[in-house]
């Protein structure tokens, strides 16, 4: 527990250990795909982010910081329309997914629910979550984009899996803007855990409608739906983190950032 504890104190190398360790769970899932060709790929998915969530769930625990990192109630009712942007990707295509859905198997559908819940859980928890907390104190805009960069980067690991180059880099731009967005409404609200089921619906409607967990192939509506969530989500998070510069009276007592809301502004 003290050895976490001091790890946490140096949030760049531990923002660097988590990703270390991220990277070197999906290598090794993909090599086990390669020894072991029969294991369907999305088990070996599966295997590797219930890896990582106990992993986040062992350093929560150790840093005693389920409530600091977000796992709290909502300060206030109606910051639950904060929400509706990061929702946003899911709403279009609801009913396709639905409809996906009702052609799967129920085994099929399980597993990709499964899946999605455990990825939600692991990547909200480690880069709102700790990598966010660990940063803030260096500043909240500072902690908000790095944070976002380095969530970006890590869908590059999804090359490892057979992604196609040109939907894995434009889902990298779109993964750093939408972390962006996710990591200035945790810094508005202090609040996680709204953000781990959107990012789980997120993932499961795009499971089922690409009826898979990576990306083969682009078309031009992909890249303009990218494009275009791209702006969205930047154009919000900048709007979310200029009114936590106006209003840091509102943040939560006991969260890490709040030590840094008396100069919000500095790294501007």
């Amino acid at each position: 527990m003290q050895t976490a504890r001091h790890l946490a104190k140096n949030p760049y190398f531990f923002t660097a250990l988590i990703v270390a360790v991220i990277a070197a769970v999906n290598v090794a899932s993909v090599g086990t795909a390669i020894a072991l060709p029969d294991v369907p790929r999305t088990v070996l998915e599966l295997l590797a982010e219930l890896i990582l969530a106990a992993l986040a769930i062992a350093l929560l625990t150790a840093l005693r910081s389920w409530r600091q990192v977000g796992f709290r109630a909502l300060p206030r009712l109606r910051d639950l329309r904060l929400y509706w942007v990061p929702l946003l990707p899911v709403l279009p295509v609801v009913w396709v997914a639905i409809v996906s859905i009702s052609r799967m198997r129920f085994e099929e559908v399980v597993l990709f629910l499964v899946l999605a819940c455990l990825i939600g859980f692991v990547e909200e928890v480690f880069f709102r979550g700790l990598i966010l907390q660990a940063l803030a104190p260096m500043g909240l805009w500072r902690a908000a984009i790095l944070s976002s960069i380095v969530f970006g980067a890590m869908h590059l690991l999804n090359l490892l899996y057979g992604a196609d180059l040109v939907a894995t880099l434009l889902q990298v731009a779109y993964a750093t803007a939408m972390g962006f967005g996710f990591a200035a409404v945790t810094l508005r609200t202090g609040v996680l855990w709204p953000l781990i089921v959107i990012h789980a619906l997120i993932d499961l409607a795009g499971f089922v409608t690409s009826e898979g967990t990576v990306t083969t192939s682009v078309t031009s509506t992909d890249i303009v739906i990218y494009l275009l969530y791209f702006v969205v989500f930047t154009a919000y998070g900048f709007f979310m983190m200029r009114s936590i510069a106006r209003r840091p009276a509102q943040r939560p007592p006991d969260t890490q950032p709040a030590q840094a809301t008396e100069e919000p502004t500095r790294d501007r």
